[in-house]
């Protein structure tokens, strides 16, 4: 683990001190950006701004002490600057509202001969989900519930748990799926 400067540090000796936090801290955010699917020169733009960001919060006093590592503060910017990247270029949807409500599993087909090979996969792949998973999933995709009905019927404290949890989820199913595509 790399020494950090003090504040008092990277406010005498700040080209010095910014420069060497740069270099040491940049492998490790490229390789975290790597698993968001983002170009490197990309990523290497984010980080960059993230740089920036960190040094003007410096400057302008935002920042008076640290209470977590530098390297901590660097990159939960980095993460919100990702985060902006992809919903800026369309990579990130935050949806509160179900695809299809008029789908229900009353209606729902599930017949083996009629679905796709694809959705064979995320049927075989849904049952492996836990069952909290398997009723968020069906709440919100089948039931066309949204993340505050949900919330309320399944009692949790916000909704923005409920989108962390729904994330999840659908990230697990998806790499279930991915995995047996291979």
């Amino acid at each position: 683990m790399t020494k950090e400067p003090s504040l008092k540090t990277l406010l005498q000796n700040s080209d010095k001190a910014f420069e060497k936090l740069y270099v040491s801290y940049k492998s490790d955010f490229m390789a975290f950006g790597k698993t968001f699917s983002i170009k490197e020169e990309d990523l290497i733009d984010i980080y960059q701004d993230t740089f920036l960001s960190f040094y003007e919060n410096l400057l302008n006093g935002k920042i008076t002490q640290f209470t977590s590592s530098i390297k901590t503060y660097i990159f939960s910017i980095g993460k919100f600057k990702i985060y902006e990247y992809l919903r800026k270029n369309a990579k990130l949807k935050i949806v509160d509202e179900p695809v299809n409500s008029e789908i229900t599993l009353d209606n729902l087909n599930l017949d083996a001969d009629v679905l796709s090979e694809q959705e064979q996969l995320v049927k075989v792949n849904f049952k492996k989900l836990g069952k909290q998973c398997q009723l968020i999933l069906e709440l919100f995709y089948l039931k066309g519930k949204t993340l505050k009905n949900i919330q309320i019927i399944e009692n949790y404290d916000n909704t923005d748990v409920v989108k962390s949890q729904k994330s999840r989820c659908l990230r697990k199913l998806k790499q279930l799926v991915k995995k047996q595509n291979e």
